[in-house]
């Protein structure tokens, strides 16, 4: 089968592989392995069949049960549904207090954004999805299938969810950025292309860096969240081991599970 950035779907929105993605020490994701995308409410039984052919064997959706509800997801039957949301946060009257002075000295003039992505990786309740998100990574030990993480427009929990899983796998934040910003280039490149240049152009890293000027702004989100990780934390491992309770051994379990040697 085919390894593509952007997956070759007939109505999957911003449906994409982490395959591929160079760690730090020179390691690669496994294809086939972590998927992520937005609503997959009209897929048709053709994309179900490829997905199901591609291994997809679970679909954690990470949106509120109102939003699941009015556009419910569309899997293979071989794929366990998992409705984790995100969203509410809980924690919104007891900010930590170096949060707070953090979120102070990065916020400027839009604040909601970033201080939402804060929120993302520090909320009580959304630690607990992503806890729950690492538990399902952990027990996808068989060769060959994948985890699929999504949103509504595979944006904003997804990226966070995919900054999350590629910071435990190493991935340098670079490429962790530009996997962010590539949602941001595939929705403006609906307009002017069709599939297989987007497909081409995504595989070829072009993407991305061609809508690069116009999402200058969005990138202050995904800075925050790293802000987080090295303010509060230490580094993202910090955060991962502090706040989300990984262990030494399954952050490497995660790596062999999804790299490659």
């Amino acid at each position: 089968m085919e390894h593509n950035r952007v997956l070759r779907l007939e109505h999957g929105i911003n449906f994409r592989e982490l395959g591929g993605y160079e760690n730090t020490a020179g390691q690669t994701i496994k294809w086939q392995k972590l998927l992520r995308c937005g609503g997959m409410s009209l897929l048709t039984n053709r994309d179900l069949t490829y997905l199901d052919n591609y291994g997809l064997r679970y679909d954690i959706d990470l949106r509120q049960a109102n939003e699941a509800e009015m556009s419910p997801d569309r899997y293979p039957k071989n794929t366990k549904y998992i409705n984790t949301s995100v969203y509410p946060f809980t924690d919104n009257r007891r900010f930590d207090r170096r949060l707070k002075r953090l979120i102070k000295r990065m916020v400027v003039d839009d604040s909601f954004n970033a201080q939402t992505y804060a929120q993302m990786i520090t909320d009580s309740h959304a630690v607990k999805v992503w806890q729950n998100l690492f538990a399902t990574l952990l027990a996808n030990d068989q060769p060959d299938q994948s985890v699929l993480f999504h949103c509504a427009a595979g944006k904003d929990r997804t990226g966070v969810a995919g900054a999350l899983i590629m910071t435990a796998l190493d991935v340098p934040r670079e490429t962790i950025m530009q996997d962010y910003l590539l949602t941001n280039a595939v929705f403006m490149a609906a307009d002017s292309m069709d599939t297989a240049t987007i497909i081409t152009k995504a595989n070829a890293g072009d993407l991305a860096s061609q809508f690069n000027v116009a999402m200058a702004v969005e990138a202050d989100n995904m800075k925050m969240v790293f802000r987080v990780f090295d303010d509060l934390y230490g580094n993202g491992i910090g955060y991962l081991r502090e706040v989300l309770g990984l262990s030494v051994a399954d952050i490497n379990n995660l790596r062999q599970l999804y790299l490659n040697d």
